[in-house]
């Protein structure tokens, strides 16, 4: 089978709206970005978040000739582990400032003396010192991850003058506004850098700049100081199985990076393509590696993806999470088995009772009460970022007139159960109710395990010990990588995460025999977004 893209980062910029795939929704938050509000966009892992935004920023530099829009991404910020306090803060601001002066000396617009003069603690004029100023900040907090925890920050201007520099760029270059896309917001399991990018991302705001970010549902921590129904757009990245155009938008999205014999493959065994992409709920990068793995496209080797993939290796990776972060295991763990052992039992005993009784109606959802421990909550918090689950609605009244919130579990999750899921599919699909689903009140026994737990928030000292663990791990991890990818850099005597990390594109293609330039880039480029969303979770 082929090799698609899973992900934003491995494409070039010029093939992203060729490979674009829009429905209303997407138009809808398309149009919150490129507004001069500042937006959140929330959604899953895998979900198109940081696409969606590689797109806005596409229409700003196409349609927008007097506007800027500068792209940061804070993928690396596991990495960071200073003295300072407010460590994060300071290596955001560095780092956007760094990848704004780059946009504007790309775009060949003038930051003048006095615009440079603001940018710079030290009163310097010159804009190739204040950039080298820049990027010394934050490699140092990068590389901080090794023991160095003291940074001269001497350079780094106020947060005032850096609004001040950036109102005297727009007016000098007659630019209405400065958009700043945010991907990887934060690190989801630091709750202090959430809170110190959301006092950032508020800090930022003025005429002449708006402020746009990547989110995950569930494990983001706004701070006191940050609330997002008044201080922004809040916009979801959500894409039901119910809806009308569904398969036709995923067939899309498959088709625009598929070879013809797959295209013709799929259209021959449409019926199987339907079952995966309902399997996915929704998530574009699960349906194009589960297309990508499958061996054959028949019957047979579908169903045996569906069962390896949504009854295993799904469960795995949910599982990873709390040997990566080991302040959040014991939710995580519980979680997996409440979802395991409790819910889909209890989904499994309705649906065979409905098919017993020949009542056509089926379930893949389930209802927590309100008031359930908070510990509960967070663990359904977890399985709703990694996407095993969907937060549907909240406040849905259910048996003896009682308030809770309605979750969705992934539709490849309960389908895999059956003996042959295509062939069950359809009439499953058709029978479904959103009114139906089993009901877990606030005093359930299945809490008891954790219902007491207070300690489930990883602090900096557990986080730095999950850090170095993970940086000990082998390349093998990197599940996206391709094997041949990942012999190169074993050739090369890249071994580890760490060893990873550490080479440049140059150091590759000195170590990596017959790999010129473009394909050092390629392969620097993949490695990085596997190896940076494996210490992200």
């Amino acid at each position: 089978m082929p090799n698609f893209y899973l992900r934003t980062e491995s494409i070039k910029p010029e093939d992203i709206l060729t490979l674009s795939v829009l429905n209303e929704n997407d138009n809808d938050i398309i149009s919150a970005l490129i507004s001069p509000e500042p937006c959140l966009l929330e959604g899953s892992r895998g979900t198109g978040k940081s696409f969606l935004m590689r797109v806005a920023e596409l229409k700003i530099e196409n349609e927008k000739k007097n506007s800027v829009a500068v792209f940061v991404s804070f993928n690396i910020s596991s990495l960071i582990n200073t003295s300072d306090l407010l460590q994060f803060y300071h290596w955001m601001l560095a780092k956007t400032l760094k990848a704004l002066l780059n946009t504007l000396r790309k775009r060949g617009l003038v930051v003048s003396k006095h615009s440079a003069n603001l940018l710079s603690n030290d009163e310097s004029e010159n804009e190739n010192d204040i950039e080298k100023d820049l990027k010394d900040i934050v490699k140092a907090f990068e590389s901080s991850y090794k023991g160095s925890s003291n940074i001269n920050l001497e350079t780094l201007p106020d947060i005032e003058d850096v609004k001040d520099a950036i109102e005297h760029i727009c007016r000098d270059n007659k630019l209405e506004r400065i958009y700043i896309f945010f991907d990887e917001a934060a690190h989801v399991f630091r709750p202090e850098q959430q809170r110190q990018f959301f006092s950032l991302y508020k800090d930022l705001r003025s005429p002449y700049i708006t402020c746009n970010a990547a989110i995950y549902p569930g494990v983001t921590y706004f701070g006191d100081s940050f609330e997002p129904i008044h201080d922004c757009i809040f916009k979801k990245l959500d894409r039901s199985i119910k809806d009308s155009d569904y398969i036709q938008y995923f067939r899309d999205i498959v088709f625009n990076q598929a070879e013809s014999g797959l295209k013709e493959a799929i259209n021959n065994n449409f019926s199987l393509f339907i079952t995966l992409t309902l399997s996915c709920g929704g998530n574009p990068r699960i349906l194009l590696k589960t297309v990508q793995d499958l061996q054959k496209f028949n019957q047979q080797s579908v169903n045996q993806l569906i069962k390896e993939f949504y009854r295993g290796q799904i469960w795995a990776e949910h599982t990873e999470l709390g040997e990566k972060y080991k302040g959040h295991k014991i939710l995580i763990d519980w979680g997996r088995d409440f979802l395991e052992n409790t819910v889909i039992p209890a989904i499994e005993r309705y649906n065979d009772s409905r098919k017993q009784k020949n009542i056509k109606e089926s379930s893949i959802y389930f209802w927590i009460h309100k008031d359930a421990p908070e510990t509960v909550k967070e663990s359904l918090r977890l399985l709703t970022y990694t996407g095993i689950i969907r937060k549907i609605d909240s406040s849905v009244r259910a048996t003896r007139a009682e308030l809770g919130n309605r979750f969705e579990v992934k539709y490849g999750c309960i389908i895999a159960l059956q003996s042959s899921p295509t062939a069950d599919s359809e009439d499953f699909f058709n029978s479904l109710s959103l009114k139906k689903f089993p009901e877990f009140g606030k005093n359930h026994p299945s809490y008891s395990s954790i219902a007491e737990l207070t300690d489930t928030v990883e602090n900096e000292s557990t986080f730095k010990e999950s850090l170095e663990n993970m940086l000990k791990k082998p390349i093998s991890v990197l599940q996206l990588l391709t094997d041949w990818q990942k012999e190169k850099l074993s050739d090369a005597g890249i071994k580890t995460l760490e060893d990873l990390h550490a080479n440049t594109e140059t150091d590759l293609i000195e170590k990596i025999y017959n790999v010129g330039p473009v394909r050092a880039r390629l392969i620097k480029n993949a490695a990085n977004a596997e190896l940076l969303e494996y210490l992200s979770g």
